[in-house]
């Protein structure tokens, strides 16, 4: 027979959704009057009585602090270090109420101080209200905060804020004390709620020349996640020739692997863009691009040993963001963008003796922004982009034995403004633009390629750490 009490047979449990909160506003009462306090917390000069049990089962720190085996698990009187009293209180507060009260002015230091003590819930709640106060203004300062933080879901909330926001954000104070590093990150973003390139352009120099003493050093690294062939070529022209310390266009620099050191050398004599560059005779051969507000068909000569750019000669054609490589002691130009806007199949040949130029069969296909590279007497031209075509994916070889370009295996990948380098019998090609249809503004890409002649074959190996558009390669 059932014990009087018992559960009898179709009974079900009841539950209250009111006991938590009695047990908690009880258990409130009793640390305002100081009843059943065990220990006191000692924050600056403020003491606090209060129950270790409460605060063990509401934050892990607490729990390892006075149930770990510390020498604060046996003291009446615990200090508690990196807190101030007031922001105490209110963690305090929200331990024995559940109610947080967080404002513009105390909700950094709720979090920080939060985080320390493994209040996951103050966290959460104070990076909602942080997400609710933003603004274009305040944005970045958001940013850096969780960034410090490593408050990951408020970092990402932050990022693609400035990422939607860029054109309000990139004018603001805030922008301008960004770090190299953060800069960097959110101009590489495939994210940017941009009109055009040339705006995320504007937003870097502003960055640089709001401190052009420290920050010139970091004009590379600045610039190398801005689509240049996406620039309209008479608006970069114009803001550099606007542009008071024309250094930041027209420096030059050297990498020594040994120091990992770069070095700035003597400057060109003109800034340029959608140039070519060839070593020929141990001297740096700089040829065409665009030269002030015009497409410039001067050739620059820098000799390593004087530190000097001496202007050597004029190209036949003017042109830039063409193909140029130097086999033999002459330089071959290929490709690239006419005066009248036209992509060429144009190829010719330069002296560097004789300073004279000789045409050379054109090839099949107009190309601009290609890869040219020299490998077992011939000259590959690579890729590139024509406006009837988009980002290509054919490769032509010039034979001298055949004095005529042939086609080849085609890469795997459409791409332009890649680099090329010919390194033990093979071509690597690496990064550049996608084809861009399908894009408002075609994507950089990580991708590398290799084409084996013999085989007349591409294999794509590893991708690059970094998406790279217009980059450079050297082989050392």
């Amino acid at each position: 027979m059932a014990h009087e009490g018992s559960p009898k047979a179709g009974d079900s449990p009841f539950s209250s959704d009111k006991h938590a909160q009695l047990i908690l506003s009880q258990i409130n009462k009793m640390r305002n009057g100081q009843h059943f306090c065990d220990v006191q917390l000692q924050v600056g000069k403020e003491t606090f009585k209060v129950h270790r049990l409460v605060l063990a089962a509401s934050s892990p720190y607490f729990a390892a602090l006075f149930t770990g085996g510390m020498k604060e698990s046996s003291k009446d009187i615990v200090q508690i270090l990196g807190i101030e009293a007031e922001i105490f209180q209110i963690l305090l507060d929200f331990i024995y109420t559940g109610v947080v009260n967080i404002s513009v002015n105390n909700v950094q230091e709720l979090i920080v101080a939060a985080d320390m003590l493994q209040m996951t819930e103050v966290v959460i709640l104070s990076c909602e209200f942080l997400k609710g106060q933003i603004d274009p203004l305040n944005c970045i300062g958001i940013f850096q905060f969780s960034e410090q933080i490593a408050c990951h879901d408020l970092l990402e909330f932050t990022e693609n804020y400035i990422h939607v926001h860029f054109l309000e954000v990139h004018n603001g104070e805030e922008f301008l004390a960004l770090t190299k590093d953060q800069l960097i990150k959110i101009l590489r973003s495939e994210e940017l709620n941009i009109e055009d390139e040339y705006q995320v352009f504007l937003a870097a120099m502003q960055w640089i020349l709001k401190d052009l003493g420290k920050r010139r050093k970091y004009v590379v690294e600045v610039l190398d996640p801005i689509r240049f062939p996406l620039l309209p070529p008479q608006r970069l022209l114009k803001y550099i020739e606007g542009e008071k310390d024309s250094m930041i266009f027209d420096c030059t620099e050297c990498y020594d692997p040994v120091t990992k050191q770069w070095t700035t050398v003597a400057s060109m004599n003109h800034p340029r863009c959608g140039l070519g560059v060839c070593v020929c005779y141990g001297a740096i051969y700089a040829l065409g691009g665009w030269v002030g507000a015009e497409i410039g068909n001067t050739i620059e000569r820098f000799d390593p040993d004087e530190n000097k750019w001496e202007v050597v000669g004029n190209m036949a054609v003017s042109r830039y963001y063409f193909g140029c490589c130097e086999m033999q002691g002459l330089i071959y130009v290929i490709g690239g963008i006419s005066n009248e806007g036209i992509e060429l199949r144009s190829f010719e040949v330069y002296d560097p003796l004789s300073k004279r130029w000789s045409p050379l069969p054109p090839m099949g296909t107009r190309r601009a922004y290609l890869g040219v590279a020299a490998l077992n007497d011939c000259i590959y031209s690579i890729g590139g982009w024509n406006e009837t075509q988009d980002a290509l994916h054919t490769v032509e070889k010039y034979s001298f034995e055949e004095e005529k370009w042939v086609e080849v295996a085609s890469m795997k990948v459409p791409r332009a403004g890649m680099c090329v380098v010919a390194v033990n019998g093979l071509l690597y090609v690496s990064g550049g633009r996608s084809s861009s249809h399908d894009f408002l503004a075609p994507g950089t890409l990580d991708s590398v390629e290799v084409y084996n002649p013999h085989s007349d074959t591409w294999t794509e190996i590893g991708n690059m750490i970094t998406s790279r558009c217009e980059g450079g390669v050297a082989v050392l």
